[in-house]
């Protein structure tokens, strides 16, 4: 536990340690491969479009999970990337899922109505943030929005963290699916 904790402070720092970035690309990029078949339920293809979860420390294109996203299979197309904007309610700390968090910017709602977008956050902790972006999604037109964090933040302190935490007794094993719960062959 004490290397994932190094690997995302390492991460987020205004200079990302080039190990603890790459790892993560790793992580990301082989969850997406790995999954992509269940991910994509019973559409003939995954995703069509990719896109992450901004931060007010890092908004746009300066956050570090962009090159994260560049390790997913399609993201590497510029025409599948869309990027979000704040919006008003991103000021509200608080555990609350608002629409208006964030906001898709017109320049980006082509690649966003009708499509199935993979939505991509580095660090979940409450859920509220990614879940946010989920709905502004949908509310934008996405037709499915598939949410892929990277890592997962828990405080002990929390009541329902520490029900989770207590509830996971079998190690990580990276081929159960997050979707079906069952051991996914594809590769």
């Amino acid at each position: 536990m004490h290397q994932s904790v190094h690997t995302m402070h390492a991460y987020k720092q205004e200079i990302p340690a080039p190990q603890c970035a790459d790892d993560l690309a790793m992580m990301a990029a082989g969850a997406t491969r790995i999954h992509r078949g269940c991910i994509a339920g019973s559409s003939d293809s995954s995703w069509d479009t990719v896109t992450f979860v901004p931060s007010k420390r890092y908004p746009g294109a300066r956050h570090p999970i962009v090159e994260l996203a560049r390790k997913i299979k399609g993201a590497e197309i510029p025409d599948r990337r869309a990027l979000l904007e704040l919006g008003p309610g991103i000021e509200y700390d608080d555990r609350s899922v608002r629409a208006d968090r964030f906001n898709v910017p017109d320049k980006y709602r082509e690649r966003v109505q009708g499509r199935h977008v993979l939505l991509l956050d580095d660090t979940w902790v409450t859920g509220a943030k990614i879940q946010s972006a989920a709905v502004t999604l949908r509310d934008a037109g996405a037709s499915r929005v598939t949410a892929l964090c990277v890592a997962r933040w828990c405080k002990v302190s929390w009541s329902d963290h520490k029900a989770l935490l207590d509830s996971r007794t079998d190690p990580y094993d990276p081929f159960v699916c997050p979707v079906s719960g069952k051991n996914c062959v594809e590769g």
